[in-house]
């Protein structure tokens, strides 16, 4: 029984350092706040339940975000099975520099990435994890890392640029 209780108050500090980081990247990810709120409780659920078996050799936020990494990918398995699409109207609500007109433009670019891109870039440069980390969480080598990120800032700055196609952020975010 005591072992459970250390289990609990592990997780509970565990849920106070990084709810919020799991939760903006499962936001950017998912792009529904309902869907990254349901991915922090289940995080951490799945956390105190495997407990046990957590080797404390790896960092602690890094394995949670490999955590939340699976989940969302059975999030997307699971909502491709139901043919459900994310739209772009599903708006990001996550605080990345600050909520201006340049920052709406950074998530609406943000969203135009593949998946692999938008994951690499929400680690690597939102989140700030080191390459070795991503790697970690992703599931990669560190040069898969490097290379996905040298493609997806170069994408990002293709959709930022003057001649790309201007977005239209009014009507972006219509169905």
């Amino acid at each position: 029984m005591d072992n459970q209780l250390a289990a609990q108050e592990s997780i509970r500090s565990l849920y106070e350092l990084y709810s919020d980081d799991i939760y903006r990247y499962a936001r950017l990810t998912l792009r529904d706040s309902n869907d990254a709120c349901d991915v922090v409780q289940e995080v951490f659920l799945r956390a105190f339940r495997s407990w046990d078996s957590y080797r404390q050799t790896s960092n602690s936020k890094t394995w949670l975000m490999s955590i939340a990494r699976n989940y969302m990918f059975d999030v997307f398995r699971k909502k491709r099975t139901e043919k459900s699409h994310i739209f772009l109207s599903e708006i990001i609500e996550v605080a990345i520099p600050e909520s201006s007109e340049m920052s709406l433009e950074i998530e609406i670019a943000l969203s135009r990435l593949k998946d692999t891109y938008r994951q690499v870039v929400i680690l690597r440069h939102i989140e700030n994890y080191s390459t070795q980390e991503t790697a970690q969480i992703l599931n990669w080598t560190e040069a898969k890392v490097r290379t996905t990120a040298r493609r997806a800032i170069a994408k990002l700055r293709e959709f930022l640029s003057p001649n790309s196609e201007e977005v239209d952020t009014k009507n972006a975010f219509r169905r």
